[in-house]
């Protein structure tokens, strides 16, 4: 009897499966879905299903068994397109290729900021300040091997390069550096160096046709050339106090106008006195273009009694912050909020990124020399400061420390050659600095009137008034894999998010209230009461499991669970 009971309650629900499945075709918003169970399907729709079944020369008469069987066939074509097409749009959305376009075309400059110009001249110390620089650094009574180390270490200071120290090492093995270990170079660089006011001609400076005092705004700073002269950087500390003064809006300085003579003019004197009698290095001035941020860029050389005319156009790369969650090293660059590691703590986050290769050169000379050199590089104050006697790893490594190698070009070379391997990223709101050079030789009026005297006149302007900008981003958002989905789903089934929150709710709620509306609750409560009675009786020994009902048993028996070990005749 509880058998049948079962069977019937089994088939009630099959029933209310099939009913509720009629009733939510009837209701679908999905398209054909009403079809499958449409039993008064119009005579003009099935005249055209006919017709276009008959031309095809299939069949001649159609039952709706069959009609509905078509429409199931084109929903499962459908869904299965569906299926086909969310794959292919997963796949896509999954690579997260980036793009980058035009953002604007007609970007005014003035909204970026001028770059800072680097003034390097080939010959780094002053040749006429030797005698000053003994007493400064020596001790009175100093030996003559003392003195002449120091005398041959300021002549290696005059060429002393981070990415080329031209000194060989056999060539440094014959000094004794050690004895003058004690002078620091830093300090003897910065006593020996040329000045704004040695180099700079008084009066020639003009900012936008504005006349300026030179030395107000030419600060020396730190780059890999050495010691430079440097207009409109924000690295050191009188740049800083400039910041305060004129405030952030108007330094580091902004420029509206492109054209000769419309940004930074100014010109150089050089004097054959600054050079030792027997030195080897040329009249040459390196001009250096680059970020106010950035402490070195590489550098122009322009030869003595000319006239050189550096045009500059800034162009500006902007990364999507909605790129965040791809790794840096796909996208190529950090946010200035994300932690990066250049194995330093000593500038901004802004400043970091900029530069990343200079920390990572230091990082080359900290770990084959066992120094820092302050003289190119911000000091560190965790490792000690290189000494005259380090110049000679300096000069051994040197076809390393001139060399920035990358990560990869071994693959494209049949000669590996040694060097640095920086994996370095740009800022993802890169502003860069392309720059074109003239130089044009000085007119004979125009030439000073000693040969002992060089002069240079340099000219630093804007190519172009208005500059393009580029926006990068991701090439397939979440945005458009939604979108795209709603116009698949929409195209092959008629369906949108209102069609799914329905189909859900048909599933869930939906179904549950309408088995509770047919009193299917109740038969299921009652048949699992029935269940749960009829294994208590089971295992009281109140009825055999053999039998579907009850069997007189014994009254001792009565009341006790059964037990498999028991030797009784009904045991499990």
């Amino acid at each position: 009897m509880p058998a049948d009971k079962d069977k019937d309650v089994d088939k009630s629900f099959v029933e209310l499966v099939r009913s509720y499945f009629r009733y939510y075709c009837d209701r679908s918003t999905i398209h054909c879905v009403r079809y499958l169970y449409d039993t008064q399907l119009h005579n003009v729709e099935r005249c055209c299903l006919y017709l276009c079944l008959y031309i095809h020369g299939l069949f001649h008469s159609l039952t709706y068994s069959l009609c509905r069987l078509i429409w199931g066939v084109l929903l499962v074509t459908s869904v299965t397109l569906c299926c086909s097409f969310y794959m292919l749009l997963s796949e896509r959305y999954g690579t997260q290729k980036l793009q980058t376009v035009i953002e604007d075309s007609q970007y005014p400059v003035f909204h970026v900021q001028f770059p800072a110009v680097g003034v390097c001249t080939e010959n780094r110390v002053n040749w006429s300040k030797l005698e000053a620089a003994k007493a400064q650094f020596l001790p009175t009574n100093a030996s003559e091997d003392v003195v002449e180390a120091f005398v041959t270490l300021v002549k290696y200071l005059t060429m002393l390069r981070f990415d080329n120290f031209e000194f060989s090492t056999s060539e440094m093995e014959d000094t004794n550096f050690e004895i003058v270990n004690f002078v620091s170079l830093i300090s003897l660089a910065n006593f020996l160096v040329l000045r704004c006011e040695d180099i700079l001609v008084p009066d020639s400076c003009q900012w936008r046709q504005t006349s300026f005092n030179c030395c107000d705004y030419f600060l020396l700073e730190k780059t890999e050339y050495g010691l430079c002269l440097v207009f409109n950087s924000e690295l050191s500390y009188r740049s800083q106090m400039l910041v305060k003064r004129e405030g952030p809006a108007f330094y580091p300085k902004h420029n509206a106008k492109a054209g000769q003579g419309s940004g930074l003019n100014f010109n150089l004197l050089l004097n054959d006195s600054f050079k030792s009698p027997d030195s080897r290095v040329t009249d040459n001035v390196f001009i250096m273009i680059k970020p106010p941020t950035q402490m070195t860029n590489v550098v122009y050389s322009i030869r003595p009694n000319t006239e050189t005319h550096v045009a500059v156009r800034p162009q500006r790369t902007r990364t999507d912050y909605n790129t965040r969650n791809i790794p840096p090293k796909r996208r190529n660059c950090y946010f200035e909020d994300e932690e990066i590691d250049v194995g330093t703590s000593r500038l901004n986050q802004s400043a970091l990124i900029s530069n990343c290769r200079t920390n990572c050169h230091e990082s080359y000379l900290v770990r084959l020399c066992n120094c820092s050199l302050p003289i190119f590089f911000v000091r560190n104050e965790k490792v000690s400061n290189c000494t005259a006697s380090s110049l000679r790893c300096i000069s051994r490594h040197n076809d390393i420390f001139s060399y920035d190698k990358h990560l990869e070009e071994d693959s494209y070379f049949t000669a590996s050659k040694p060097g640095m391997s920086c994996p370095c990223l740009v800022s993802c709101d890169l502003l860069e600095y392309f720059t074109s050079t003239t130089t044009l030789p000085l007119s004979p009026m125009e030439l000073p009137a000693s040969s002992a005297l060089k002069v240079f006149k340099v000219d630093v302007h804007y190519q172009v008034d208005m500059m393009i900008t580029y926006r990068t981003s991701l090439e397939f958002t979440s945005i458009d894999l939604i979108a795209n989905l709603g116009g698949i789903f929409g195209l092959c089934l008629g369906a949108s998010m209102v069609s799914g929150v329905e189909l859900i709710y048909f599933l869930t709620v939906g179904f549950a209230v309408y088995l509770y509306d047919n009193n299917y609750y109740a038969i299921l409560r009652k048949n699992l009461q029935n269940k749960w009675a009829m294994g208590l009786r089971y295992l009281r020994n109140e009825v055999s499991h053999t039998h579907q009902g009850s069997l007189p048993v014994d009254p001792k028996l009565k009341s006790k669970l059964r037990h498999p070990f028991s030797s009784r005749a009904n045991v499990w």
